[in-house]
């Protein structure tokens, strides 16, 4: 399967599942939920992995120690060079938070019917969900030899690269929510 060829099945599938969600009972508080908990763990894997890496980059510098990379995180960085494990701790522990306080701020008290350990294991599940996406697009875009995945939005990556953990995430979900 072509690069270009994976593209269009991969946004084809997330889009389709995105307005799935969308048109079902409360689908904008869904959609809100989904759109919330993907990008704070997004936002977090950044400030997480950013943070981590410049005050460990200090702290080796001082240090005449080795630095070692795990079999995992040489794996993450040959897909997309500027993954951290710290970044994607921040990501696994900003998702079930996010999803444990979005439905206390947006969903009438009546309407919360998942205890805070479900909440929280979608959040996990929505975590992983968008590192795979963002890694499957960030494969596309390194066997593409391409830096990004358009140039609308400069410094960004791309379209694609905005959408890229929100579309594998929005499959993860519209099954979560048939359950």
């Amino acid at each position: 399967i072509q690069h270009y060829q994976f593209g269009l099945l991969y946004l084809s599938i997330g889009f389709h599942f995105l307005l799935q969600i969308a048109v079902s009972d409360r689908g904008a508080y869904h959609i809100g939920n989904l759109l919330f908990v993907v990008w704070m763990s997004d936002t977090g894997a950044l400030i997480c992995g950013r943070t981590m890496k410049s005050t460990i980059s200090q702290c080796q510098a001082k240090s005449k120690h080795n630095k070692q990379k795990g079999f995992f995180l040489e794996f993450l960085q040959s897909i997309s060079p500027g993954k951290t494990m710290y970044g994607l701790l921040g990501a696994i522990i900003t998702g079930p938070i996010s999803a444990i306080l979005y439905p206390m701020a947006f969903a009438p008290t009546n309407e919360i019917d998942d205890s805070l350990a479900s909440r929280a294991t979608l959040g996990f599940i929505l975590a992983i969900a968008g590192i795979i996406g963002d890694l499957a697009e960030s494969s596309v875009k390194r066997l593409s030899s391409k830096k990004d995945s358009g140039k609308l939005l400069p410094g960004h990556g791309g379209v694609v690269d905005r959408f890229d953990s929100l579309l594998s995430s929005a499959v993860v979900y519209y099954y979560w929510m048939a359950v």
